[in-house]
């Protein structure tokens, strides 16, 4: 679209055909329709007062941001950026499984909900997404955080009490593992204890610079 101002086929950011005839008018009015059927578009935001108006939105093609005057005062306009043009809904956050490409920053002082699941709705499992380095949710079966590396395993702390009631002086444990764990990443040097019995159903990974002990 011509924006207003940089085409002859307006008049005080109206468009107009003037005055004419034949072919003169008719080139006016096609400018006049092309203009009306496309959006305002260039490598920077429109100015001067001849080529803004209030609620007139434009695609600045120098970052592809689809933006909105929200005001106008002289030879200026204020202007809202509404989104990106070349992403996916306009590079908003969707409410079903929305991506995240930048840094995420929480301000609120309350919590962040993560996925809760059973064993069987773990991604990787049969029916499930794929698994991938870096998941993480609440384990409804074992009642634990949980992470993904090279498989899933327990996420807590390694020398705090975790009891219940208001002394909180026990470690506790699952006393049966049902999923493939990997002592630390499969090649640091990093030791584990867990306290037994313990009965393991699953694959239990144990690097060689890594010892495991059941006290």
């Amino acid at each position: 679209m011509a924006r207003p101002g940089s085409t002859t086929s307006e008049t005080g950011n109206n468009y107009n055909t003037a005055n004419g005839t034949g072919a003169a008018v008719r080139t006016k009015l096609n400018e006049i329709f092309t203009a009306l059927r496309t959006l305002s578009s260039g490598s920077s935001d429109p100015s001067g007062a001849a080529s803004i108006a209030q609620y007139q939105p434009h695609i600045n093609t120098s970052n592809n941001l689809l933006k909105i005057a929200t005001a106008v005062s002289g030879d200026t306009a204020t202007y809202n950026t509404l989104g990106n043009i070349t992403l996916d809904n306009l590079g908003h956050v969707v409410a079903a499984s929305p991506t995240m490409t930048g840094d995420v920053t929480m301000s609120s002082t309350g919590f962040l909900k993560v996925p809760v699941g059973t064993n069987a709705q773990q991604p990787g499992q049969s029916g499930q997404p794929a698994a991938a380095a870096g998941q993480f949710r609440y384990n409804s079966n074992t009642s634990q955080f949980e992470g993904y590396t090279t498989a899933w395993g327990a996420i807590g702390g390694g020398g705090g009490a975790t009891g219940g009631g208001t002394d909180a002086v026990f470690h506790e444990n699952s006393n049966a593992m049902t999923q493939d764990y990997t002592i630390g990443d499969g090649t640091s040097n990093i030791n584990a204890g867990v306290f037994g019995p313990l009965t393991i159903s699953a694959t239990l990974t144990i690097p060689a610079t890594s010892v495991v002990t059941i006290v």
